[in-house]
């Protein structure tokens, strides 16, 4: 038995063979995307009145972005003009400070040659004023470390 196919025939077949795979993979994806879209509807209505609040609530919610933008531009432009200021002034102050403390400890190491002699003049009994100041010497010293640190 001899069976023949003329070329236009086998292409008939094989076309056709082809179209119903593609169609039965269309109709399985069409299956998926309609049960997704009943998820989705589903989770639409059930989510309805929220979905409502946060769309009339994004008006407001962008008037108040562009308000705080605008704010914000507004305090860096003041600040690029203010922050070298503050920091020249900051500048100043340290090195008054900084004078300050070596005045300081200038008159520390004075009075501190000079407490030897109250030293022996407070172990001879006479006691008042230099004790005081002795008193005001040592914390004015504990103050200057604490500083120098």
């Amino acid at each position: 038995m001899l069976i023949q196919f003329t070329l236009q025939d086998l292409v008939f077949v094989l076309a056709w063979i082809i179209g119903l795979a593609i169609g039965v993979l269309l109709i399985l994806t069409l299956w998926k995307i309609i049960k997704v879209v009943g998820n989705l509807q589903s989770l639409l209505q059930t989510n309805q009145e929220n979905i409502n609040k946060t769309v009339k609530t994004m008006p407001g919610i962008f008037e108040n972005v562009e308000q705080i933008s605008s704010n914000v531009r507004e305090t860096t432009d003041k600040l690029n003009v203010s922050v070298p200021m503050i920091l020249e002034d900051v500048e100043g102050v340290t090195n008054v400070a900084k004078e300050s403390f070596d005045l300081i400890g200038a008159v520390i190491e004075n009075l501190g040659s000079g407490g030897s002699r109250s030293k022996g003049a407070r172990k001879s009994g006479s006691s008042g004023f230099m004790d005081y100041i002795h008193i005001i010497v040592e914390v004015v010293q504990i103050i200057v470390r604490i500083f120098k640190k």
